[in-house]
């Protein structure tokens, strides 16, 4: 039986793991294959140049595109990142970051996730592409 929206929403926010609530991701909407998350941006998130950390933008591109994976089919799958790309576009700043996530293509063994990264007017500011494995 496949879930709906607002199951897997609710899943992934009780699941996020430490890592993850510690550096403040929310998820915002998951649907099948899709996921956006949000964060406000707190000093800790910044370089020495007061933006984002590259850091922190791939994390924001990695979680989104993973959890999109994890929820791609009708059954959540566990995932881990094989590799990743980040595109850097424009310094992201302001009070909040939004990732998208969603999948190009999910396989049997491996899935391939595109996302995107906003700042809170709407501007892109990184992209990038994962490869994830699926672990049963």
């Amino acid at each position: 039986m496949s879930m709906d929206d607002a199951e897997r929403l609710r899943m992934v926010n009780e699941h996020l793991g430490p890592f993850n609530r510690h550096v403040g991701l929310r998820a915002e909407a998951v649907g099948r294959g899709t996921c956006r998350l949000i964060c406000k941006i707190r000093p800790e998130h910044l370089n020495p140049r007061g933006t984002v950390h590259g850091g922190m933008s791939a994390t924001m591109l990695d979680v989104a595109g993973g959890i999109a994976a994890i929820y791609a089919g009708d059954e959540p799958r566990q995932v881990v990142t094989q590799s990743s790309d980040a595109h850097y576009l424009r310094p992201l700043t302001g009070s909040m970051m939004i990732a998208e996530g969603r999948v190009i293509r999910a396989g049997r063994h491996t899935c391939l996730a595109r996302a995107d990264l906003y700042d809170d007017q709407g501007r892109l500011c990184c992209t990038g592409d994962l490869e994830l494995f699926y672990l049963e």
